[in-house]
């Protein structure tokens, strides 16, 4: 019987790349959408969910804050649409900052000369103008979500 050729040993590569690393930072994330047009609502979560985002999602603001008062869990990012009926999505963000005061917030709207990002006493932390593409999407999401607060290290 013949012997096997002799070699050497050499470590695999980390499996985790860069990619990867980014899904499973992702997965931890629980993100609250909330827009009132079922077409926007629908395309956003389907975006979201396929890059492995955890999802609470509403048709108003009424429920969102529902949704929220009832979860269990810190929700880590709001995206809503500003214009919506009864509640703004600016008066929303404010109600659930008293929620959830850590959570990123990232305001969407097809009306940006009228709803220039919000100010800072709202804690909301980004703006994102409709329409825009998937990669936009979860390019804000993300940068929000990175941002560190100013007590952490």
């Amino acid at each position: 019987m013949g012997s096997l050729p002799c070699i050497e040993f050499v470590a695999p590569e980390p499996l985790i790349d860069a990619a990867l690393e980014t899904l499973c930072r992702t997965k931890t994330k629980l993100v609250l959408l909330v827009e009132d047009e079922t077409f926007v609502r629908k395309a956003a979560a389907e975006v979201l969910e396929s890059a492995g985002y955890r999802l609470l999602i509403a048709g108003s603001a009424t429920e969102a804050l529902e949704v929220c008062r009832e979860f269990s869990e810190p929700v880590d990012l709001l995206l809503t649409d500003v214009v919506m009926p009864e509640t703004s999505g600016r008066e929303l963000a404010a109600e659930f900052l008293t929620i959830c005061p850590r959570a990123k917030v990232l305001l969407m709207s097809g009306y940006p000369e009228r709803h220039a990002p919000m100010e800072q006493s709202t804690g909301t932390s980004g703006y994102l103008a409709k329409p825009f593409s998937s990669a936009t999407l979860l390019q804000r999401v993300r940068e929000l979500l990175d941002i560190q607060p100013p007590n952490s290290a």
